[in-house]
């Protein structure tokens, strides 16, 4: 019985049972809907070829701006900033009063330093000499930034002392002078990048 039930379902299933009859014409029901449009050309078709205008091959801000990329290397955007800074630091190493500034104007620029040295220490620019320029000047500036930092703390202690004289004004002064001077070698070759 589970057979024959089984079997009669296969076939009513098979059989093509489905929708007798004609479909309605929706053509004729929305006729007013239906508009035919020609599409008329953007242009007049004539036999004549366009006139075109040549290319300014010869216009300098045409060729520069339009066709060639920019030539401003990564490299020397990445210079810029550094260059910026160590104006800044000029100033604060003249101002032997504010070290906590100093210390602050050091830190950014080594830590611009250090970042241009991560960044192009396997490329080429690595034997730039503004590259070269600008780590040995962050590697003066660490230990100046620290030294000055040291004499402020232990001037107060060991007045009288050796080390004392090791901190003091005329020996952070001669410090700041060959700082600067560093400085001024460096600006002369970042400014001069071609």
């Amino acid at each position: 019985m589970k057979r024959f039930l089984l079997l009669l379902f296969i076939v009513l299933c098979c059989t093509g049972a489905g929708y007798e009859g004609q479909l309605p014409d929706l053509e004729s029901g929305m006729s007013y809907k239906i508009k035919t449009k020609t599409v008329k050309p953007p242009y007049s078709i004539n036999n004549k070829e366009p006139v075109l205008k040549n290319i300014p091959r010869e216009n300098k801000e045409y060729v520069d701006i339009i066709i060639k990329k920019s030539r401003t290397s990564e490299y020397i955007k990445d210079i810029q900033p550094v260059i910026d800074i160590l104006e800044k630091f000029k100033n604060y190493i003249e101002d032997e009063k504010n070290i906590q500034m100093f210390n602050a104007v050091a830190s950014n620029f080594i830590d611009h330093a250090y970042y241009i040295q991560r960044k192009y220490h396997s490329r080429p620019e690595r034997n730039y000499a503004s590259y070269r320029a600008v780590i040995s000047l962050a590697e003066d500036a660490r230990a100046i930034a620290s030294f000055k930092a040291e004499g402020v703390t232990y001037t107060k202690y060991l007045p009288f002392s050796e080390d004392g004289q090791k901190y003091s004004k005329e020996n952070i002064k001669n410090k700041d002078e060959d700082l600067l001077k560093k400085i001024y070698n460096a600006l002369y070759v970042l400014k001069n990048l071609d």
